[in-house]
């Protein structure tokens, strides 16, 4: 009997575990990527600019979401999109290794933007 009791309990955690990954997977934010870098490139980091505020460091990454993993030395950007404010944004990226740092690419504009409410709830026979 603690057998059985032992086995239930085992799989439904393994099912509240799968239950997250996969709504993570599919409710998750949207997230900010990149191409694979080249590997001779040897990139050390990126930075990000919002619109023009002060541009910030983030961490390089092989792996993002759903995108085909890169083989290290080559990285990408994995930056959380749930971090931008509502409204209209623009971001730019550059990179970064030890002699310095790229161009700015071109600006990513969009706008972040919320659902309206249900309108009208009612209750039907």
């Amino acid at each position: 009997m603690k057998h059985r009791t032992m086995l239930l309990v085992t799989a439904l955690v393994c099912w509240a575990i799968m239950a997250v990954v996969v709504a993570s997977m599919v409710w998750g934010s949207p997230y900010l990527t990149c191409d694979c870098t080249p590997a001779v490139d040897a990139i050390t980091g990126f930075q990000l600019q919002l619109g023009t505020a002060t541009p910030i460091d983030v961490p390089i990454f092989t792996v993002c979401e759903t995108e085909t993993p890169c083989v290290a030395p080559s990285y990408r950007i994995c930056w959380d999109a749930a971090q931008l404010p509502a409204g209209p944004f623009s971001i730019k990226a550059l990179s970064k290794n030890a002699w310095g740092v790229s161009n700015w690419t071109l600006p990513l504009a969009g706008s972040k933007s919320l659902p309206t409410s249900p309108i009208l709830l009612k209750m039907v026979p």
